[in-house]
């Protein structure tokens, strides 16, 4: 089973809930070189770059971003999150390039410009994924 998400909608949150609470194994499509999956494999998702029979569950934020291989699933999740909510969230991760870090306050006034383009783009390819 696929659990489809837009990026930063709570799909490790879900994945986390999943593990920890029921005991099920969780998997992504993820790229261990990438830093931030290495992150998430390192912080106990023990299934990060998984996407075989080992996990019963599969993250992927695929049709916006793909992972390392495609996945046969029969079934899906999807999450969605207010929009506002995960390109904030998106935007702070990738000024931050963490999972748990936020800009600073101060930061923000030479921020905004950035941000204003990123949201231009990102609310399209937000759309276009739902």
């Amino acid at each position: 089973m696929a659990l489809v998400s837009y990026p930063r909608s709570g799909n490790t949150l879900l994945r986390a809930y999943l593990e920890k609470i029921m005991g099920v194994a969780t998997g992504s499509g993820g790229i261990l070189a990438d830093g931030l999956i290495k992150i998430l494999k390192e912080g106990g998702f023990e299934g990060e770059s998984i996407t075989d029979k080992r996990v019963h569950i599969i993250k992927t934020h695929s049709p916006e971003r793909s992972g390392k291989n495609k996945f046969p699933a029969e079934r899906a999740i999807l999450l969605v999150r207010n929009p506002l909510d995960a390109l904030f969230s998106q935007f702070n991760m990738v000024a931050t390039q963490t999972h748990n870090l936020s800009i600073q306050e101060k930061d923000w006034p030479k921020l905004i410009p950035v941000f204003k383009g990123f949201i231009e783009q990102e609310i399209t390819v937000w759309s276009d994924f739902h």
